[in-house]
């Protein structure tokens, strides 16, 4: 699984981490929740897809943890 590091989200783009949520299947699950953590930290606007697969997300994980 794809990983964005922690000492380097800062530098991220926002465009790769709106990828990370949108291709979140790909990602490390702390990566997704960090990079949508990132994105509200920088104050950016979250679009409906994004939203909706962050819905996909956390569905999915509360799947997998039960």
């Amino acid at each position: 699984m794809k990983t964005i590091e922690m000492d380097s989200i800062e530098q991220t783009d926002n465009l790769v981490l709106r990828l990370a949520i949108f291709f979140w299947k790909e990602y490390n699950p702390d990566t997704v929740l960090i990079a949508y953590a990132e994105l509200e930290k920088r104050g950016c606007p979250i679009s409906k897809s994004i939203y909706e697969k962050m819905t996909e997300f956390r569905e999915n994980q509360l799947l997998m943890n039960n």
